[in-house]
């Protein structure tokens, strides 16, 4: 509808979250590195607007804050390379920050995608997550914000010196800078199954804490590498694809349980984590749960759903699980829209 850029119009970016089952492969042996599989859910949900402004300023809600710097730092960035206007960005429902919902690079992303449109300038996803200096190690939320789904990335071709000093290269995303956006191999609308998001009392894992984690860890022993891309590939995508509910939470669980990478982040967990993870293991209401990323947000697949929510609310009285809601995924890219630039935004549907 609007062509060009105008004081009267702004553009609003609605998108899901990303949450992680696994990264793949962090031996690098293979001649790749890093690779995730993950998909996008409709609840958390990012909602933010680019408005016309004399000035640039970034507006957040609460859970947007921590992204507050580095979106105005990719705000200077992106006006500066393309010549665009200033703007003012309202976050208006942003993701829990450091909690395993993948918000700093879908924040960042999402925004430059919504500037872009703004600007008047036809600029891939990719080029924008190398801009804000992500998608180093995944390239889920990148992928995510324009595919929705379910999907499985090849992670990166390694350098030529990566052998001298491979912990160099196996680091967080927010420590490897802005790649090469990696491919998509597997991307799919996930099963109607309801996901229930779980978010006990647990660490938040970020920053240098992160960062000596993944130098102490990695790389991991190559036949744990196999393992978990062989279970990626032949039982957890399969099942997606297949809508093969059994199949899939047994690759859930065994990518919990017993993959070596994940061990290793649930253990720097709190013992609320951990409690929560045994007891879904042990108990007849969950069929399958995951931690994402470093957690501490955990998300599970029930077909006892009356049941998982009466014990979660023991839980939660117990003080293990601080809340919890059921979503579901969404199987649609981010919707990026021209929106009128009124005072009053209530009035924008």
């Amino acid at each position: 509808m609007v062509e060009s850029i105008s004081k009267e119009w702004g553009v609003r970016i609605r998108t899901g979250c990303r949450v992680s089952y696994t990264l793949i492969d962090l031996n690098g042996e293979s001649g790749r590195r890093n690779g995730m599989a993950s998909m996008a859910l409709r609840s958390p949900g990012l909602e933010a607007v680019i408005l016309p402004s004399e000035v640039n300023k970034v507006e957040t809600d609460e859970n947007g804050s921590a992204h507050a710097e580095a979106v105005t730092g990719l705000l200077e960035r992106l006006q500066e390379a393309w010549q665009g206007p200033s703007a003012r960005v309202v976050i208006r429902k942003g993701l829990p920050p450091h909690t395993g919902f993948g918000s700093g690079t879908t924040t960042a992303v999402a925004i430059g995608r919504a500037y872009a449109q703004f600007a008047g300038r036809s600029v891939a996803v990719a080029d924008i997550a190398r801009a804000a200096g992500r998608a180093g190690t995944s390239g889920a939320s990148p992928n995510l914000i324009e595919r929705g789904g379910f999907l499985v990335d090849g992670g990166h071709l390694n350098p030529d010196d990566f052998g001298e000093d491979p912990k160099r290269y196996l680091v967080p995303t927010r420590y490897a800078g802005g790649g090469k956006r990696p491919p998509v191999l597997i991307s799919a609308p996930f099963p109607q199954w309801p996901v229930l998001v779980i978010i006990p009392n647990g660490n938040q894992m970020h920053g240098e804490v992160e960062r000596q984690f993944f130098a102490r860890t990695l790389p991991i022993p190559a036949e744990e590498a196999r393992r978990t891309a062989h279970a990626v590939l032949m039982n957890l995508a399969t099942a997606v694809l297949e809508a093969d509910y059994t199949a899939f939470c047994r690759a859930v669980n065994f990518l919990t349980y017993e993959s070596y990478f994940k061990r290793k982040q649930i253990d720097m967990q709190s013992a609320q984590v951990k409690f929560l993870l045994d007891e879904a293991r042990r108990g007849p209401e969950i069929d399958a749960i995951a931690m994402s990323s470093e957690g501490p947000m955990c998300y599970a697949f029930t077909r006892r759903p009356q049941d998982a929510v009466r014990r979660l609310t023991e839980l939660r009285g117990e003080g293990v699980v601080r809340e919890f809601w059921f979503s579901g995924a969404r199987n649609v890219p981010a919707s990026v829209d021209w929106i009128p630039a009124l005072d009053d935004q209530t009035l924008v549907d």
